[in-house]
């Protein structure tokens, strides 16, 4: 199960996702990440929109680790036209991880950042 989650969503908190997220992983003794990811998305609001990297595709994603056993770590998301900084790339960072910039290349590009 891959569940993205915009932390500015004004309808449900991330915050409660994430809490979800860590009964799950407890009820089934730490195992939760090899079952489900949760990929909280900064910015986005209730699905997509907001200020964010909102456009990504975590359906490719799931098809992979269900058929090739490949576990998303992150996805990659894109900025739409609307944003405040179209074109933008940036890794969605499956949780407890989150995006910091390598120091090196493009402060717009995801391939400047790695997940930790």
């Amino acid at each position: 199960m891959i569940v993205p989650h915009g932390v500015s969503d004004p309808v449900f908190s991330a915050n409660d996702t994430v809490a979800w997220y860590r009964e799950v992983d407890q009820r089934n003794g730490g195992k939760a990440p090899e079952f489900v990811r949760v990929f909280p998305v900064p910015g986005m609001a209730h699905c997509a929109g907001g200020p964010a990297t909102d456009q990504f595709n975590a359906f490719e994603a799931l098809v992979k680790w269900v058929e090739q056993g490949v576990a998303p770590e992150q996805l990659i998301g894109k900025a739409g036209p609307a944003s405040p900084w179209p074109g933008r790339s940036r890794p969605i960072c499956a949780y407890p991880k989150v995006a910091r910039y390598n120091g090196q290349g493009s402060t717009e590009d995801a391939a400047s950042f790695r997940c930790e």
